[in-house]
């Protein structure tokens, strides 16, 4: 066997292989007898015919070429092991010719990391929202979820429930026909037809009413998305809001009665907000944090890592799309997506999930960050339980699940430490 060594380029390298008969010669009887137990021969029980016989028949390009993987598996670790490279993953092996056998192998070597100087990380300070606003807001959400509705024979306004029965038309053809379908006059709630909820506004009970609107670019549904569309709709009902006053019985109702007063409901989903934001602020100065040190880092992927990474989430999609009965192009299609750029922007995601995670794990590296035995061993438990919970989750060995609780615990360490160490640099 002989082969040739490339340089080193983005973290690849590549041995260009080729063997001689030599080499080939204990993999005839492999595939002979691979070869033996597909085939009948003439006078011979299956699987017995000779080598001669079964030469004479197929021919020894066909024998060997069924002893191919043999070659290439036991040839490729021989290569490798000679080379004294260490391939961080996998190698991939590309037949170049049969006869004579030719190969290339291209072997990932180990990411290359050379962090940026942490300390001159600058982070922006953010600003604290209007909380109150935000505890007026979460007050109005429990309101709105102990509001009763009251039939009203009056005009539908603003704010209101209306029941309808819609039919949908797109060129002559029915693509809706729903029957009491509830709409509360709202402007959020006019994305499904822009003008739609206007119009309903002023309506009343039995009424009915004839619409030419443009259905939303966003809708689902291929068929209806973007398109003009004739809306026949009549009025079964109106309703107005009784909504609760905002009063100690109201403080009470919603706690289940362990809040006495509005002012307490107020300081308590005033704590919950600040606490709310408090955690928002901490990810996102994390996050911040992990991307200006991507930026100032020099960091060297391996292609055929970000390639395979790639090809997996695309595989993932695909498996979902077949959930559906679809090919993963008609189920992109129906979710108004294009495949090429599914695929591109799979590509980027997955290239900045890589430099995430190097980058974090180069951290943990040259900071000596390391999970406790006890944190390991509480995060072993809760992905046990998590993969117990979730049939579709593949079913873990000890070590792996070993593995992954490190591997986890290290990502969420190094972002807390960089949050840390770039704490005092908020300007």
């Amino acid at each position: 066997m002989k082969f040739k060594q490339s340089k080193e380029k983005n973290r690849q390298v590549s041995l260009d292989v080729d063997l001689d008969d030599k080499d080939l010669e204990p993999y005839y009887k492999i595939g002979y007898k691979k070869l033996v137990k597909k085939i009948t021969i003439p006078g011979f029980r299956k699987g017995k015919a000779p080598y001669h016989i079964i030469e004479s028949q197929y021919g020894k390009e066909t024998i060997l070429s069924e002893a191919l993987d043999n070659i290439l598996s036991d040839k490729t670790s021989e290569a490798i092991k000679e080379s004294s490279l260490e391939s961080y993953m996998p190698p991939k092996i590309e037949l170049k010719n049969f006869n004579p056998i030719k190969f290339t192998i291209i072997l990932p070597l180990q990411p290359k990391i050379a962090l940026g100087e942490i300390n001159k990380i600058k982070l922006e300070k953010m600003k604290d929202p209007d909380f109150e606003s935000l505890i007026d807001e979460q007050i109005n959400n429990l309101q709105k979820q102990f509001t009763n509705w009251i039939p009203s024979s009056e005009k539908a306004q603003s704010g209101e429930l209306i029941s309808i029965n819609i039919k949908i038309e797109i060129n002559g053809n029915t693509v809706l026909d729903q029957k009491n379908t509830d709409i509360i006059l709202e402007e959020q709630n006019d994305e499904f037809a822009p003008g739609l909820i206007k119009n309903l506004i002023g309506l009343k009970e039995r009424d009915s009413k004839n619409l030419n609107l443009k259905i939303s670019k966003n809708h689902p549904s291929s068929e209806m998305a973007n398109n003009k569309a004739n809306f026949n709709i009549t009025v079964n009902s109106v309703k107005k809001s009784d909504s609760p006053k905002l009063d100690a019985n109201f403080a009470k109702m919603v706690s289940n009665n362990e809040i006495k007063t509005m002012n307490s409901l107020r300081k308590k989903v005033k704590t919950s907000v600040e606490e709310n934001h408090k955690q928002q602020s901490e990810y996102e100065y994390q996050n911040n944090a992990i991307n200006e040190l991507i930026k100032i880092s020099n960091i060297e992927l391996p292609p055929l890592m970000i390639e395979r990474e790639t090809q997996n989430e695309i595989e993932q999609l695909e498996n979902l799309a077949k959930r559906f009965k679809m090919t993963l192009e008609e189920y992109l299609t129906k979710n108004n997506q294009n495949l090429d750029e599914t695929k591109k922007n799979i590509e980027i995601e997955t290239l900045q999930k890589l430099n995430r995670t190097f980058t974090l794990l180069e951290v943990c590296k040259q900071n000596n960050i390391t999970p406790t035995e006890q944190e390991l061993s509480e995060a072993e438990k809760n992905l046990i339980t998590q993969q117990s919970n979730n049939k579709n989750s593949p079913k873990l060995s000890k070590e792996e699940v070993r593995m992954e609780a490190e591997y986890k615990l290290k990502l969420e360490k190094a972002s807390k430490y960089l949050y840390q160490e770039t704490l005092e640099n908020v300007v």
